[in-house]
């Protein structure tokens, strides 16, 4: 095996599940890309209105590099389900938490979660999940309501995740 391992245990709980057939290989292949469409209808539709989801949940769908990757056997539909969709869903959840009262507990669990899905994904393709982290630390460091200690704490709880994640 010349890949990390997460992409294979999915396949490998599915051929567990089903047998060793065609079938049981690209399942997970298909639900991860109904899953990564629903993430990003969920994630669009919270900030502009359900039809703005829609029509981004049926775009993403149409897309032809989408169309291929969740069709075949390969571990980028789990990277783009992990880290393209989920990390930034969290990361956006993350941001939203300024004067909520447990705001500063839910907002350290959003980070926590997606520096654990940055990590996760680390084992799915190891160093291009590193390409997006300037871009998160950045978004989070100039995006969130709250003052730099904070922002600090939890950018390392976030941290912390991902290694512990990633060491699996």
């Amino acid at each position: 095996m010349d890949k990390p391992p997460a992409a294979f245990w999915l396949m490998a709980l599915s051929v567990r599940i089903f047998g060793l057939n065609s079938f049981a290989i690209l399942v997970p292949e298909a639900l991860m890309g109904v899953a990564t469409t629903y993430l990003l209808y969920a994630t669009v539709r919270r900030y502009w209105g359900n039809w703005a989801g829609i029509v981004t949940g049926f775009i993403f769908m149409l897309t032809p590099v989408a169309a291929l990757m969740f069709r075949f056997n390969n571990p980028d539909a789990l990277l783009v389900l992990l880290l393209m969709t989920g990390a930034t869903h969290a990361l956006l959840r993350s941001l939203e938490y300024a004067n909520h009262p447990s705001g500063n507990r839910k907002r350290t669990w959003w980070m926590v979660l997606a520096g654990a899905l940055v990590g996760f994904g680390f084992l799915t393709k190891q160093l291009q999940v590193l390409l997006v982290l300037p871009g998160f630390a950045l978004a989070f460091l100039l995006a969130s309501p709250t003052g730099m200690v904070r922002r600090m704490l939890d950018s390392l709880a976030a941290i912390a995740s991902m290694i512990v994640a990633a060491g699996w």
